[in-house]
């Protein structure tokens, strides 16, 4: 299992600002980077229009709040999930992902300097000592698509272990786990990986990680301490989805249910940006809905059987808190016969941090 700076071989160009020309980190970086000409300029609207594409590689420092809560999506139960920008956009090229409506002509983003989103953090975890903090890396990018490059997870795995009610998730579509494995103290940090059945992933998944690969890095993120997560988003209603997803599932049972933090579950949807980006797409051959937030799903009845099953599937993982993203309050009742506050399994990982 590699996490090369492979990796980051597709860019092009590269830009950084110019106030990190010192950094340490970044210096650091480009030194595992293929050779690529680093362009020094004050900020983003220098670089040139031609080079706003996903080809390039802008590395510069956060702006504005860097700690923020999952937006949400109106009419959609939310879990409360805390969020920072470390990677913004994603070349992996997945069929279904909204940001191929909305990044399509913006460059790679790194945010270096995560010190100010960790001293952020601690606070936050000072402040709700009773409260299970969980706090992702991957809302708008994959969190470890280029950190064998950056290494940017390595400084919240360290400065938050010492830290037990925060959960530090770092979400990912690659295997790229190697340079996070000799952290001597992970605390409760948790490597996700987004899983979809091998014959979906080779289909409509570009050019992320095989499953094999993904759970071979499960496997080996387990073994170093870290906690895992799965995350089943999207769910694809497409024929023989029944037996695939029945035996990707069957693949977990495998792993220790103790070393799971949590499972998701989400089904596909899609904006009228995002249909309009895949024009004639199959995935979008399935009846669809308007829902509340403006985006499309499949009928509540249809989504709440998908549910069902893969939940009858995991139940050999007893234990595990399984909980739906971005879904309505009448699904939730559908699957579990009742909302997350009054499920106890799950209770605790949809509480709301205060004074954020």
């Amino acid at each position: 299992m590699s996490s090369s700076p492979s990796c980051a071989e597709g860019f092009r160009h590269l830009y950084a600002e110019e106030g990190l020309r010192r950094s340490r980190r970044l210096q650091a970086a480009l030194e595992r980077l293929p050779p690529l000409e680093v362009h020094w300029v004050a900020d983003k609207q220098r670089i040139p229009r031609e080079h706003l594409n996903r080809n390039t590689l802008w590395v510069c420092r956060p702006r504005g709040r860097t700690v923020t809560r999952c937006p949400g999506s109106r009419g959609q139960l939310c879990c409360n999930y805390l969020t920072v920008d470390l990677y913004l956009g994603c070349p992996l090229g997945c069929a279904y992902c909204a940001m191929r409506s909305y990044l399509n002509f913006a460059p790679i983003t790194v945010y270096m300097d995560p010190e100010a989103s960790i001293d952020r953090l601690i606070e936050v975890a000072q402040r709700n000592p009773e409260r299970r903090i969980r706090v992702g890396t991957g809302e708008l990018g994959d969190s470890l698509l280029l950190d064998p490059v950056f290494r940017l997870s390595e400084a919240f795995v360290r400065a938050l272990a010492g830290y037990p009610n925060v959960w530090f998730e770092m979400k990912t579509k690659t295997h790229f786990v190697e340079h996070l494995l000799g952290i001597p103290d992970k605390g409760n940090a948790v490597v996700g990986f987004s899983l979809n059945p091998q014959e979906f992933v080779a289909a409509w998944e570009g050019t992320a990680s095989s499953l094999d690969q993904r759970l071979a890095a499960a496997r080996a993120a387990a073994a170093a301490g870290y906690r895992l997560s799965f995350h089943f988003d999207p769910l694809l209603l497409v024929p023989g989805w029944r037996e695939a997803y029945g035996a990707l599932v069957h693949r977990l049972h495998h792993f220790d249910p103790e070393g799971i933090a949590w499972i998701s579950l989400g089904t596909m949807r899609y904006t009228p940006e995002l249909k309009e980006a895949l024009g004639e797409h199959e995935l979008l051959l399935e009846e669809f809905v308007p829902c509340p937030d403006g985006k499309h799903r499949y009928l509540q009845t249809v989504r709440s059987a998908l549910y069902r099953h893969v939940l009858q599937e995991l139940e050999p993982l007893a234990g595990v808190p399984v909980y739906l993203c971005m879904e309505s309050p009448a699904v939730w009742k559908n699957v579990f016969g009742a909302l997350p506050g009054k499920q106890a399994s799950i209770r605790a990982i949809f509480e709301t941090a205060r004074d954020l």
